[in-house]
């Protein structure tokens, strides 16, 4: 098991031994040859390698070690076996050498394809349940929008997603006020308003990271700051850290709540707690964010209003994390997208990463007409996770298409479709490249029709 921060994280029987393994398994492969070679010595002193069997069991020996552990291990016991065939026996069996030498960077081909296979497999896994997750989140938070909006809980004449969206936009007049000391909290403190006017949360909190870098999965006492809600009783972080809901929903990284006997919401509470409900909003499996929920009335207090509360918040640091990273890295800068830039962000790190790579068409079109034309087309064929935008530069009008985690020939098939559905033939007639993420700069000189850089 890990210990972190004072709290333990479990870790399965099979996967501390499998990390055991790959930790020490050049001594792994060394022990495994000298087994091998002990029984071979016991069997017959003569024929230590177990050459002169009807069964090679040394293939079967370097099968084992090359597919678990890869090519370096293979050599590794191939070395040894070559050794102990030179010392013991009067001729060098040099037959049986390469033919384990053959069989070695065959298996060690194996494996390096199939790990890369899995690899691969797992980042558009992951990827591909990030974005589900993602527009999950936006649906939900637009039915809560409706949802509030007829029981006139809302204000301003917007919905839940506007509001948090103009609260966001609000950055660079935030940065621009010289008397906020804390910009972070200000967002904060008026997302904690929104949800006091939307879900009549009577006094809350939320504890959220200083600094955006922080690489800790856990929410601690130095790398935490509070933002608190107008009627929120304000107390040390200590306290509030220890308290069990929250020291609860820290460890286990899911919302906790006080409940009656049928696992419903009540704010009876029994429990030595000083709060309600303490709801984490985690970004790649590290906690972003807390809610406190201190009060809140008997009627509101449900399920419902907790889970809508929990998909807020999480979609409200998605958008924070947004700004964040693109006030970091930007590097389309005629690309004014912001929703496009994201995306081609996100792809960037897991191409610098994994390198799992992606691909950009960028359709070149001089008519503003036939641009809007092929445009609307574009749009009317995207898949689920690819993206278009449109780029307008010296005259020119750039459709850029994203295809993330596909190669050139995904990328032309979509080409050779969207020519199939143009009706008209001058709508046809344009030039194209596409650039893969490690041509970000040539990208940026076609935009600029930059020849001479």
């Amino acid at each position: 098991m890990e210990v972190e921060s004072g709290r333990v994280k479990e870790k399965s029987k099979l996967e501390s031994l499998l990390k055991i393994l790959h930790e020490y398994a050049y001594m792994e492969t060394i022990v495994m040859v000298t087994i091998y070679l002990s029984i071979g010595y016991l069997i017959d002193n003569k024929d230590i390698c177990m050459l002169n069997t009807d069964v090679s069991f040394i293939l079967i020996l370097l099968s084992v070690i090359t597919l678990f552990h890869g090519f370096e291990n293979g050599i590794l016991a191939l070395s040894v076996l070559a050794i102990a065939m030179w010392l013991f026996y009067p001729i060098f069996a040099y037959i049986e050498f390469l033919v384990a030498l053959m069989m070695t960077l065959i298996f060690s081909e194996f494996h390096y394809y199939w790990t890369q296979k899995i690899k691969t497999a797992e980042i558009q896994a992951n990827y591909r349940g990030a974005k589900l997750d993602e527009l999950s989140k936006a649906f939900y938070t637009l039915k809560i929008s409706h949802d509030q909006l007829e029981k006139n809980y809302v204000i301003k004449p917007m919905s839940i997603r506007n509001s948090i969206e103009y609260i966001i936009n609000q950055k660079t007049s935030i940065d621009e006020d010289d008397t906020i000391e804390n910009k972070q909290e200000e967002y904060y403190n008026r997302f904690i308003g929104l949800l006091e006017k939307s879900f009549n949360v009577n006094s809350a909190l939320i504890i959220h990271r200083k600094f955006s870098d922080d690489e800790s999965s856990y929410l601690l006492e130095d790398n935490s700051t509070f933002s608190y809600g107008t009627l929120a009783e304000k107390r040390t972080a200590q306290v509030i850290l220890e308290d069990y809901l929250v020291d609860k929903a820290i460890s286990r990284k899911t919302a906790i709540y006080i409940s009656d006997d049928l696992g419903e919401p009540t704010v009876t509470n029994d429990i030595n707690s000083l709060y309600l409900a303490a709801i984490p909003a985690l970004e790649n499996n590290k906690i972003v964010s807390v809610l406190v929920i201190e009060r809140m009335p008997f009627m509101s207090f449900n399920r419902e209003n907790l889970t809508s509360i929990s998909i807020l918040l999480e979609y409200f640091s998605i958008e924070i994390s947004k700004k964040d990273l693109l006030a970091k890295e930007n590097e389309l800068t005629l690309v004014k997208d912001e929703p496009f830039q994201y995306e081609f962000e996100r792809m960037k790190y897991l191409y610098k990463k994994f390198e799992v790579n992606s691909i950009i068409l960028v359709l070149r079109i001089d008519n503003e007409l036939q641009a809007t034309r092929v445009y609307e087309k574009v749009q009317k064929m995207l898949r689920s996770l690819d993206m278009v935008t449109l780029v307008r530069n010296q005259g020119f009008y750039y459709i850029t298409l994203l295809f993330p985690l596909h190669d050139k020939a995904a990328a032309l098939g979509y080409l050779n479709r969207l020519l199939f559905t143009l009706e008209e033939a001058k709508d046809k007639k344009f030039n194209y490249m596409t650039f893969d993420l490690s041509k970000t700069e040539l990208l940026n000189k076609y935009y600029a029709e930059d020849y001479d850089g």
